[in-house]
């Protein structure tokens, strides 16, 4: 064997180690992006079904009752939670921009509901109230989001 082929030989087996080393460094990053985008994802669907709980409570207990809620999640700049409450599909939607990707989630709500209201929620202003009163224009109790109480 001559020096020149055992330095080729050598280069050869860097060289494909060399790649297999950046393939599963790839692969991980891929994962980690998935697993932040599945995280933040979850964090939006369990938000929307613990406001879609307390819309429930908040209807529930009746006129003049309210809670305040806030994102139970840290909101970067840019980022923002939009909540709509749709009084004639009786559905509460979530959409939120966290880091740049949009997510959205729809729950249906069990109890009546007359009014539209929108909420958007953003890092200086995160938290917002749930208010059940009196609608006259619907004839009975009515829950909607607000800023303030």
């Amino acid at each position: 064997m001559k020096r020149a082929q055992l330095s080729l030989d050598l280069m050869f087996a860097v060289t494909l180690v060399a790649l297999t080393v950046l393939s599963l460094i790839s692969l991980a990053t891929h994962e980690v992006e998935g697993a932040h985008t599945f995280d933040a994802s979850a964090k939006v669907k369990v938000f929307a079904i613990d406001l879609r709980d307390t819309v429930t409570k908040v209807y529930a207990v009746g006129d003049g009752f309210a809670v305040m809620k806030e994102v139970p999640f840290e909101l970067e700049s840019g980022d923002y939670v939009k909540v709509t409450l749709d009084g004639p599909s009786s559905e509460l939607k979530v959409e939120a921009e966290l880091g740049g990707t949009k997510y959205t989630t729809v729950q249906k709500i069990p109890v009546p509901i007359a009014s539209n209201t929108t909420v958007t929620l953003t890092p200086s202003n995160n938290e917002f109230w749930v208010i059940c009163e009196y609608n006259e224009t619907a004839g009975g109790i009515d829950v909607r989001l607000s800023e303030s109480p």
